[in-house]
C-alpha cells in the first residue's frame, strides 16, 4: 500500500502505556493508519527517525494566546509549531464579553489545535495591569457563559478563576465557591466544564486547606508549584495534607511553569515526594516568548527532568494526562490507530547543560528535548533544516 508519510526507524512512545517501542507509524488522509507489512508498505514521503523519539503532538494545555486582543496574548503559530506542540489552550484570557473575538480572529486561524478555558471575570484577564480583573461575583454572567458554551461546545474546555490577591481583593473564596456553581450547572446540561484556579500569592483570607478542599475531581490547580504567601509546602518541607488528598479525589495538578509561579528548590522538594505534576504546562505570554527562564513548554519538559521526573512521566504530563484532563482523548494525545495524525519527531539527549530559574537557582540538567519535526493533521508543518 502507498501511504502518504511513513516515519520509520524510530522509538514510538505509547502514550497510554508510557513505553517505547522501535516500530514504524503511518499516515494517511491526515490520521494514523494501520500499519501493514513492513516489507510490502510505501510512502510518498519517508521520515528516517533513526535514534530519534517518535512522539504523539505535544499538548501545552495553559498558555495564553489572544495574539492583539490582549497585552499578554502570544503567537501560537510561533511558540507550538516549531515545539512540537499540536494541540494549545488558552488559560482563560477572554471572559463572556471577548471571547468571540478571541475564536474568529485567532482560534480558526491558527496551524496548532487551540481549545480555550472561559474567564470568570468578563471582560476576561487583565495581567501586568495595576488594576487587574474583577472578580466579583455579583459581576459574573452565568447567562452569557452558558450562551457561549452551547455556541462553543468543543472549543471551550472549563472556567478560569484566580485566586490571587491581585484579584481577590476581599471577596476571599467566594469567586471559586460562585465559579463552581456555574460550573455544575452546565455540567448538568452537558458541557464539559471543570473549574481551572490560577493558585498564586493567596491573600490572608483564603488558605490552602480550604481552596484545595473545593476543588472537585477533574478541577485543575495551576502554578501548583508557586512559591508566594502560603504554598503547597508545610514547614517542614513536606506536602500540606489538603493538597494531598485533592490529588487523591482526582484534582490535576498542573505545573504551569511560567516565569515567576515555581523554583528549583519547590520542583526537587515535590519530586523527592513523588508528588510529581499531571500536566506540564508552559504558560507562556507575549512577553516571555523565547525569554528565559520560562519561554516554552520545551523548557518546563527540560526542567521538571532536571529536577527528578522520569522521561516517561513528562512526557505523558504533555500528551495523555492533558487530552485526558481536557476531554480530548479521542482527538489528542496518543498515536492510535485512527486518531489525527499529529505527531512530534524530538531529540531527546543526556545533558548536562545548566538550567535557572527566576530567583537565582541553578540545576544540571538530565533531558535535552530538541524537537526536529511537527505533523498536524497529516502535514508537515515544521523540521529543523538538518533533519
Amino acid at each position: 500500500m502507498l501511504y502518504d508519510t511513513r516515519f520509520i526507524n524510530g522509538l514510538v512512545f505509547c502514550s497510554e502505556t508510557g513505553t517505547f517501542q522501535k516500530t514504524n507509524v503511518y499516515v494517511q488522509n491526515g490520521v494514523i493508519a494501520e500499519a501493514e507489512n513492513d516489507d510490502s508498505a510505501d510512502a510518498r514521503v519517508t521520515v528516517d527517525c533513526e535514534g530519534k523519539y517518535v512522539l504523539p503532538g505535544l499538548i501545552d494545555e495553559h498558555l495564553h494566546i489572544n495574539l492583539y486582543g490582549t497585552i499578554i496574548g502570544a503567537n501560537a503559530d510561533t511558540v507550538c509549531v516549531p515545539s512540537g506542540i499540536t494541540t494549545a489552550v488558552d488559560g482563560g484570557s477572554c471572559g463572556a464579553s471577548n471571547f468571540v473575538q478571541f475564536y474568529n480572529s485567532n482560534v480558526i486561524r491558527y496551524e496548532p489545535h487551540v481549545y480555550s478555558y472561559l474567564n470568570v471575570s468578563t471582560f476576561g484577564n487583565k495581567s501586568l495591569c495595576k488594576h487587574e480583573e474583577d472578580h466579583d461575583p455579583a459581576d459574573f454572567r452565568p447567562d452569557l457563559m452558558e450562551k457561549l458554551f452551547r455556541a462553543y461546545p468543543d472549543t471551550l474546555r472549563g472556567l478560569k478563576v484566580r485566586m490571587c490577591k491581585a484579584t481577590l481583593g476581599d471577596y476571599g473564596m467566594a469567586p471559586l465557591y460562585r465559579a463552581i456553581e456555574i460550573s455544575e450547572d452546565l455540567q448538568s446540561k452537558g458541557y464539559f466544564c471543570p473549574v481551572v484556579i490560577h493558585y498564586d500569592d493567596l491573600p490572608d483570607n483564603v488558605s490552602v486547606e480550604e481552596l484545595f478542599n473545593a476543588l472537585r475531581p477533574g478541577d485543575i490547580a495551576a502554578h501548583v508549584y508557586q512559591c508566594k504567601a502560603e504554598t503547597i509546602f508545610l514547614k517542614d518541607g513536606t506536602i500540606h495534607p489538603a493538597v494531598r488528598r485533592a490529588r487523591e479525589r482526582g484534582v490535576i495538578m498542573d505545573d504551569c511553569h511560567g516565569r515567576v509561579h515555581w523554583t528549583i528548590p519547590h520542583l526537587q522538594k515535590a519530586a523527592e515526594q513523588d508528588f510529581l505534576p499531571d500536566i506540564i504546562s508552559s504558560d507562556c505570554v507575549r512577553i516571555s516568548e523565547y525569554v528565559r527562564p520560562g519561554f516554552s513548554l520545551i523548557y518546563a519538559m527540560c526542567m521538571q527532568s532536571a529536577c527528578g521526573m522520569p522521561l516517561e512521566k513528562v512526557l505523558q504530563a504533555v500528551t495523555i494526562n492533558p487530552a485526558k484532563a481536557l476531554g480530548i482523548c479521542d482527538r489528542a494525545g496518543s498515536l492510535r490507530v485512527g486518531m489525527p495524525a499529529d505527531i512530534a519527531v524530538f531529540d531527546i539527549q543526556d545533558t548536562e547543560r545548566i538550567f535557572a530559574d527566576n530567583y537565582g537557582n541553578t540545576i544540571k540538567g538530565s533531558k535535552l528535548f530538541v524537537p526536529l519535526l511537527t505533523m498536524i493533521d497529516g502535514r508537515i508543518a515544521y523540521r529543523q533544516i538538518f533533519f
